[in-house]
This record gives C-alpha cells, structure tokens and sequence, in this order.
C-alpha cells in the first residue's frame, strides 16, 4: 500500500530518482490533511525524509502545501482522559505529531532555510517552548541552533519566550528524588541554555522583558548552582 511505501522513506528515496518521484509528491502531501492521525504522521515523516535526503523535491511546494500544515501540526493537541478505576490518565494523541512537525522545522533551517518563512515561525517556537517535557527539550536544541544561523528572529522573539522559560528554569522539585529529581534538574538548566544563548545574541538584551527576566535570574541565589553547572560545560 502507499502507507507501507512510505514507511520506509530511505529505501524510497534510495531506489528512486528526484526527478521520478516529483509528479507524486503533491499528492502525497495531500496526506497531511487526512483525519487519520497516523497517516498524517506517517506524511511528517516523508515530508522530514524527503527535505533531509532530496530538498529539491519539497521546496517549491513548501508555501502552499508544506508549512502551513507544519505550523498547524505543532500546535495541535488532542487531549483525552482515559479512567483507570480510581485513577484518571491523560494521553494527549497529537503528541507525536508536534514532535515530527518541529523535526521537519528543525530540518529545514538545516537544509532549506530560504523556503521558510522563519519569523513566521517564532509564535509556534514560543509555544512549543511551554509544551511538555520531550517537546520544551526538542524546542530548546532549536533555539539554540538557531541562534548562529538565523538570530535576527530570535531577538525579535525573545520577550514571548519569557514566560515559558521562566516557568521552566523555576520548576518545583516536589517530592522527587533519584533519577527523577536529576531529570527536572536537567530540564532546569535546558532552560537556562537557551536563556543564555539567547542573551548573547546582538539586541536581545534590548528587549525590556526579556532583559529583567535574564537579570532576575542571573541575580537569584537558587539559580546560581544551575548557571555554573551550565558554565562549566563550556
């Protein structure tokens, strides 16, 4: 079936020509708009596979067919709460589908960066940066690639980036301890990283908000262990 196909993207694009696979990809692009969730996913991945091996083949479709569902799919979140008895779970199904959507984003600043529309992007950026775990740390590598390569969006950016990295760099240990507590640990400082980069770039600190937030943190005494600890990895 086309699904199976493409599910194996590299054998794909290894046994076919650019030229021989062009007239199909509007077509297959089509299936960023199914209902199916998996299919769609499936679509994120031919679209990262395609712009990581063959960019030419996606790069003229990328305004029209290409990133306006990208910035959909980042956003999108399908929570439901499944009841176990005496404990109620949540799963959220569009999970999987922001991280593909970001990986697609985060391989076209690499490969075709002039086919996006960067700026654009940014709102997507900051909300992602408020996402859950797996997503903020995904984020996080984004922005700070980002930072050598396009930090003109970046500064213009930084004051909407204030609220979720504050409320990341101030996570709550709770009552964890072991691995758990060095997994918030290591979020904390994911969130200073990008805190830093950011400060760094030309102008950022001429943006009001995010200047008094990198002073209020860079003047607390329970972020000082974080901040070395990140220095020293320089």
């Amino acid at each position: 079936s086309l699904l199976c196909s493409l599910s194996n993207l590299n054998a794909v694009y290894s046994r076919h020509s650019p030229n021989e696979l062009a007239p199909f990809m509007p077509t297959f692009l089509g299936l960023l708009q199914e209902d199916d969730l998996a299919v769609k996913n499936i679509a994120l991945l031919m679209v990262y596979s395609a712009v990581h091996h063959t960019p030419q083949l996606v790069v003229g479709l990328m305004k029209e067919q290409i990133l306006p569902q990208i910035y959909e799919l980042a956003q999108l979140n399908m929570e439901r709460r499944i009841d176990l008895g005496p404990f109620k779970h949540t799963v959220d199904d569009a999970l999987p589908l922001r991280k593909a959507a970001l990986s697609v984003f985060a391989t076209c600043l690499e490969k075709c960066p002039s086919s996006l529309d960067i700026p654009a992007f940014m709102p997507v950026v900051a909300k992602a940066l408020a996402d859950v775990e797996d997503v903020q740390l995904q984020t996080h590598t984004i922005v700070i690639s980002m930072c050598s390569r396009h930090p003109i969006p970046l500064v213009a950016a930084a004051d909407s980036f204030v609220a979720p990295l504050e409320k990341t760099v101030n996570k709550k240990k709770g009552q964890k301890t072991g691995t758990e507590l060095e997994r918030v640990y290591e979020w904390i400082k994911s969130g200073l990283r990008v805190m830093i980069a950011v400060s760094k770039l030309d102008g950022a600190m001429n943006n009001r908000k995010f200047a008094e937030f990198v002073d209020r943190i860079n003047n607390s005494s329970k972020h000082g262990p974080f901040l070395q600890a990140v220095e020293d990895e320089r």
